[in-house]
């Protein structure tokens, strides 16, 4: 490679022992960098301000980016372009759909049971066909170069839930003030929010409905990382999931730490004689007695930061990170977000603090874990046409149901 000339690589390479992953490294003088994300079959060769994507020799057609190495936004909008529209409209019907037929068929004892078998049947048709796509996708090299990273983050993640689990049921019993009927703080967000209930039908009709809950936000969250077997997203659901599941590990390190350092009292008093037994004599069963229910709905203190808030928030972040564009799953998804915390609050699950601060913590969480899955650097370019197809690995298959019966276990049996 000469300095002050054009620089021509060969994949092999410039892909060596990088099959899987973006590599950038500076060149000489004339030269901004050499560039490859995800495929051996194509290559960027950036020369100045632009840059061309072309194929290896024999990969087929090849396509331009012509992209400019110091536009973040133009580097999003060709993202933008790669991402298909029947995610956008499936997650948008994740939260509109059922909670809309709700509110019209109020009172139909008939039409509601019939959404109900409506709503199973789509249910067992999404499975089908959601086996049909693993059977015949594609792109499964990229798919099992993420594995192991996404493996890695779920342990984490289930050894931390494990662990918070116990620790929610032990600043309960060892609130010095559990048995007294201590009101809860003032909170100046549920009265400003029930003073305009007072006033405005629209506002209490909207505090009254629960339009979403957690398995909303799981839905989508699963969506996005699936989507892939469609080619909506042209990133690795394994790796979206990666970056999601270690977020919610971290994140929630931080939330036990705040509230076993501060006991709050619960926005409604007398919740530990309603919900938890006498605390044994000894801090082996103490500790013991932690591990014997999931506690998805947290203790009786305040749990300062809302573990739901922290949870619901990773939804549009995913979406607005790996699915670019101004798209209206993105947008329904945080107004379903601002809904659900307001409803917290009304309903004294939580205070407005705990709302704010799951959001808070848990989008710089996300945004300091960028490294595990970044975006702008694990683009999967297009692969030749005509190129065959990658074998299925059947273990990937038997983690994919692993973990969603684990998911099942934590959001369901834990009554989340």
């Amino acid at each position: 490679m000469e300095s002050g000339r054009d620089a021509i690589s060969t994949p092999t390479d410039l892909l060596a022992g990088h099959e899987t992953r973006g590599v950038r490294r500076r060149v000489g003088a004339g030269v901004t960098s050499i560039t490859t994300i995800g495929d051996p079959h194509e290559v960027a060769v950036f020369t100045g301000d632009a840059a061309e994507v072309s194929a290896a020799p024999g990969g087929g057609g090849g396509f331009i980016q012509e992209l400019n190495s110091g536009s973040r936004h133009s580097a999003r909008h060709r993202i933008a372009t790669r991402c298909g529209r029947g995610l956008d409209v499936a997650a948008t019907g994740v939260f509109l759909l059922q909670p809309t037929l709700v509110v019209l068929l109020s009172g139909m004892e008939i039409l509601g049971g019939l959404l109900g078998g409506l709503t199973k049947a789509a249910t067992v048709l999404g499975v089908m066909l959601l086996v049909y796509r693993i059977l015949i996708f594609r792109r499964w090299r990229d798919e099992h170069a993420q594995v192991p990273r996404f493996i890695i983050c779920f342990l984490v993640m289930v050894l931390e839930l494990s662990i918070e689990n116990c620790v929610v049921w032990l600043v309960s019993a060892w609130d010095q003030r559990k048995y007294d009927n201590i009101p809860g703080l003032q909170d100046n967000v549920a009265i400003g929010v029930n003073a305009l209930s007072a006033i405005s039908p629209m506002a209490r009709w909207l505090v009254t409905r629960r339009a979403a809950n957690i398995l909303h936000f799981l839905g989508a969250q699963l969506a996005l990382a699936f989507s892939v077997l469609w080619d909506q997203v042209p990133y690795s659901g394994f790796g979206i999931m990666a970056r999601v599941v270690l977020t919610v590990a971290a994140s929630r390190v931080l939330r036990m730490a705040c509230f076993m350092a501060t006991v709050l009292p619960n926005p409604r008093p007398g919740c530990y004689r309603r919900r938890f037994p006498p605390v044994p004599p000894g801090l082996w069963d103490t500790i013991k007695l932690g591990y014997t229910t999931i506690r998805g709905f947290g203790g009786c203190n305040d749990l300062i930061f809302s573990g739901h808030g922290a949870f619901w928030v990773l939804a549009p972040l995913a979406f607005r990170t790996y699915y670019p564009g101004h798209r209206l799953s993105t947008w329904v998804l945080w107004l379903a977000l601002v809904h659900a915390c307001v409803k917290d609050v009304v309903d004294e699950q939580h205070y407005s603090v705990d709302m704010l601060l799951a959001i808070v913590v848990t989008w710089a969480v996300w945004d300091w874990l960028a490294w595990v899955y970044p975006a702008g650097e694990s683009v999967l370019l297009r692969r030749p046409v005509g190129s065959p197809p990658d074998r299925l690995n059947p273990g990937v298959v038997g983690l994919i149901l692993v973990c969603l019966a684990i998911a099942g276990v934590i959001v369901i049996g834990g009554k989340a």
